[in-house]
């Protein structure tokens, strides 16, 4: 996982706030999201970035090409300035970049700019864009609107974490928010059954395994108690 988080995202905080014991596999497992999830940037970065045209950009916008070429968001202040800066400007001259609009919403997601964010995958998952086939951009498109529409994956959210596991059934990211989906409505059962898939892509012995390991067996102990429901992902 290449990039470091800058600031923790609301959704998890609001999680971490809740002081509800049953919905502590849920907040562990929010947690593994978006420390699974941090490599992805990188590695959607680098997936525009040679697919792309690389004669789109200005070969004097540093910060823009080695964020394109390299992945992931710049770790201070001063260098996402100055990214963002050659964005605002690309994007000027060339709106309907996927490359740059898949960069812009991560850093709306970095500043809590969800809406902005969401707005940003949205038109780079537009027409013929290459990023339509990403399924690590639709799970980041899904947590923007989530956290856009106060913290639910409920309603276009759901549908576009379907769509990732549509496109890749092993995506991590995905993986989780469709349990963290299934545990909002309380379809415990199939929390698990996600958690589970995900489960499978960490290794023993690791500190994420022993937290999500414990996020299955509370999600199942909580499915021999629910009642059914029809309404989950």
């Amino acid at each position: 996982m290449a990039v470091v988080l800058a600031v923790l995202l609301p959704w998890v905080w609001r999680q971490q706030r809740t002081r509800d014991p049953s919905a502590a596999g849920r907040r562990r497992a929010l947690w593994l999201s978006l420390a699974l999830g941090l490599g992805l940037p990188a590695a959607g970065g680098l997936f525009y970035a040679l697919r792309g045209d690389p004669g789109a950009l200005d070969s004097q916008r540093s910060a823009l090409s080695q964020a394109l070429l390299q992945g992931g968001l710049p770790q201070t202040a001063e260098a996402a300035r100055q990214l963002q800066a050659e964005l605002t400007e690309h994007l000027a001259r060339q709106p309907d970049d996927p490359r740059a609009l898949v960069l812009k919403a991560r850093l709306d997601m970095r500043a809590e700019r969800h809406a902005d964010a969401a707005a940003a995958y949205a038109k780079a998952l537009q027409g013929r864009s290459k990023a339509i086939n990403d399924a690590g951009v639709w799970a980041e498109y899904a947590e923007a609107l989530g956290m856009a529409q106060g913290g639910t994956l409920a309603g276009e959210p759901l549908r576009l974490v379907q769509k990732a596991l549509a496109i890749d059934a092993h995506h991590a990211q995905a993986l989780d928010l469709a349990g963290s989906a299934a545990w909002e409505v309380r379809d415990f059962a199939k929390a698990a059954m996600y958690w589970k898939r995900l489960l499978e892509q960490i290794p023993v012995g690791e500190p994420r395994h022993a937290e999500l390991r414990l996020a299955v067996l509370r999600a199942e102990q909580q499915a021999r108690f629910a009642m059914p429901t029809d309404s989950a992902p």
